[in-house]
């Protein structure tokens, strides 16, 4: 006889496979393999606790937020976009979580305002603190006519705002300025754990720093690189970065 097995059921015992399969890719090769610029947030399953404070910068329209409310039932997300139409539909998509928190700002390298460059065309996820450079080139159908001027908190002044001690992971999405916002975080970035970021491999955005220069700060404050997601001939990719115990 065949035993029952509820949708709910199911639907955990899928999730217990795919994260132990990804586990025992992480185990066998050293990295898990990944076949474009994302890395699976199952394997963050590996490095955070049960209720991990999360940031998510450059949030977008929240899908990764909600993937990682999914995930991390216990969690606190806290979601960051300045973009107005983008964070109406981040309300919007994460209505009904009560674990994911929205702030229509961009964390920054200083508080105060500044000049926000939209992408519009191919991509609306393209918008950055910063002017675009290859980024034209590399992607043509993705353009920038509009410049916003946004409000800006460093992290560290919005955590003592909100009585945030503790950060667990950085989600960072920031179209090459999550290294300037992480110099400034002199005081949360010595909580975090786990930094799942964007990384640019030439001069997307003018002045924007390489994986390279990116990679021996974060190594410097105690980071090692877990997994690289990094297609060959892309402008950008993804990095996992994990601290060192």
């Amino acid at each position: 006889m065949i035993p029952f097995i509820s949708p709910i059921m199911f639907k955990q015992l899928s999730q217990k496979i795919r994260y132990h399969f990804s586990e025992y890719l992480f185990n066998k090769y050293g990295q898990p393999r990944v076949k474009n610029e994302r890395i699976s947030k199952i394997v963050l399953k590996n490095y955070l606790r049960a209720h991990p404070v999360i940031i998510d910068c450059g949030a977008h329209d929240g899908s990764d937020s909600v993937t990682l409310a999914d995930l991390f039932k216990g969690a606190s997300i806290y979601c960051f976009e300045p973009v107005d139409e983008l964070f109406t539909r981040l309300i919007k998509n994460t209505n009904g979580y009560n674990n994911i928190f929205c702030y229509p700002i961009a964390l920054a390298n200083q508080d105060g305002t500044m000049d926000f460059y939209i992408s519009e065309g191919g991509s609306d996820g393209s918008s950055s603190l910063l002017e675009p450079q290859e980024h034209l080139k590399d992607h043509p159908d993705t353009f920038f006519k509009r410049k916003i001027n946004v409000l800006t908190r460093t992290l560290d002044s919005w955590a003592q705002e909100n009585k945030i001690e503790k950060v667990d992971m950085l989600w960072l999405d920031m179209q090459g300025f999550e290294m300037n916002m992480l110099m400034a975080s002199k005081i949360i970035l010595n909580t975090v754990s786990v930094i799942h970021t964007e990384v640019s491999t030439r001069e997307t955005y003018k002045g924007v720093p390489l994986y390279s220069e990116l990679r021996s700060f974060l190594e410097a404050k105690g980071f090692s690189v877990e997994i690289e997601a990094l297609p060959a001939g892309w402008d950008m990719g993804n990095v996992l970065f994990v601290r060192d115990k």
